[in-house]
């Protein structure tokens, strides 16, 4: 239930510069959905108790989502259900080749034309190069951190727990530690040393007693996007087992190459 706003306002004297400014902060946004490996649609909303203007919501398409949104995915122009004009099936008025439908979707962020509502309520003015008084327009942007991560736990995941994108990962290695002998113990801990030493944030599982089963499978669900395991049977062979969270298969690396691996993906 938590809500964490990461909120940005911005002051213009002229609609040309808002409108500017808009833009650029509409693509602003749409590169952070893109590295968080969402596919987010720009979609015309309504201003609300906010603004007069259309406000534009950008929405990652998921059967998980709250919000339906009418599409064209021809050209990706899309609406919020609440004002869309067009019906399921017609062709798409912005590009006249697409066909519209609804689909389920979650509102990853928003953006708001403010003009000039809030600061003549508080008497915000500035004067211009004539010494005329004029009150400043205003625009908001905002990105749900928590609903942001939930969109991308709904995104990426499969039937064995979370998926990471890496830039959005909490950390970018999980470290394994199967088996409690005291060579297990002191190349896992090596290995740790070594990835800290590299700038790799990696969670450490030594925990003793516990199954490598159990350590398996916590480490699917949890989902960061490398997993390094040590083991006997990786001792034997001077390596380490090496697995991306998105792949099936693992590999046995040196440790140099295992860590090469990783910051080439970081």
């Amino acid at each position: 239930r938590e809500f964490t706003m990461k909120d940005l306002y911005s002051f213009h004297a002229t609609k040309e510069s808002l409108d500017e400014y808009y833009e650029t902060m509409k693509k602003a946004y749409l590169a952070v959905f893109s590295r968080c490996e969402l596919k987010a649609f720009v979609t015309e909303a309504s201003g609300g108790d906010f603004s007069k203007e259309h406000s534009h919501e950008f929405m990652v398409e998921t059967p998980a989502g709250e919000d339906e949104i009418m599409l064209c995915r021809l050209c990706g122009y899309a609406e919020n259900k609440e004002i869309a004009s067009g019906k399921s099936g017609a062709r798409c008025g912005k590009c006249g080749e697409g066909v519209l439908e609804f689909v389920t979707a979650i509102e990853v962020g928003n953006i708001f034309k403010l003009g000039t509502r809030f600061s003549e309520a508080v008497n915000l003015n500035f004067k211009d190069r004539e010494g005329k008084t004029h009150p400043v327009i205003m625009a908001s942007y905002g990105i749900g951190i928590e609903r942001l991560i939930g969109t991308i736990v709904e995104v990426h995941h499969d039937e064995k727990g979370i998926v990471w994108p890496r830039a959005v990962a909490p950390m970018q290695v999980h470290l394994l530690q199967l088996g409690d002998s005291a060579p297990v113990r002191k190349a896992a801990e090596t290995l740790y040393a070594k990835l800290e030493r590299e700038g790799i944030e990696a969670l450490f599982d030594d925990r003793a007693g516990v199954s490598s089963g159990e350590k398996l499978v916590g480490a699917d669900l949890l989902g960061i996007p490398h997993r390094f395991v040590v083991s006997e049977k990786t001792l034997v062979q001077e390596k380490i087992e090496v697995k991306r969270r998105s792949e099936h298969s693992a590999s046995l690396m040196k440790t140099a190459d295992a860590i090469a691996h990783v910051s080439k993906h970081v």
